[in-house]
């Protein structure tokens, strides 16, 4: 008898060490290096450059955080100063188009991303099998 298994917990570089034995196991997350974009790729690409054998797979643990250092920078400089009452409201106004695709955070700090359902083969890398865009995050802080 065969069982479907999720995690939303495992992430890309976990499963990818595990390998064959993985094999099967459904994953949820917003980011997978087998994200057909150009901004992906062009992501993966300057990754190899920079640590070429060393490199890692980038994954759902990584890559929010790599756009979150992005949107800042963009959020400084929309808002011409360090301030954080400044920043914190031109977080809203900025984009960065990264790997997972386009992110601006909402007013609440929060931003709609596309989720991803994928599942793991035998040499323990991920295809996509579902992809849910812009999934909104809903109310998380109502006293902002």
């Amino acid at each position: 008898m065969t069982a479907l298994y999720g995690n939303y917990a495992l992430d890309e570089g976990t499963a990818k060490s595990l390998g064959a034995d993985a094999e099967g196991i459904y994953l949820g997350g917003t980011y997978y290096t087998s994200i057909d974009s150009e901004s992906n790729a062009k992501f993966l690409k300057a990754l190899k450059d920079k640590f070429g054998a060393e490199t890692k797979t980038a994954s759902e643990l990584s890559v929010p955080q790599y756009d979150a250092i992005h949107l800042y920078a963009l959020a400084v400089a929309k808002a011409g100063t360090t301030d954080t009452d400044a920043v914190v409201k031109a977080l809203s106004e900025v984009t960065f188009d990264g790997p997972r695709g386009p992110i601006q955070m909402s007013k609440q700090r929060h931003a709609p991303l596309t989720m991803y359902l994928a599942q793991v083969n035998a040499q323990g890398d991920t295809k996509i099998i579902k992809t849910e865009p812009n999934v909104d995050p809903g109310e998380q802080c109502p006293d902002l």
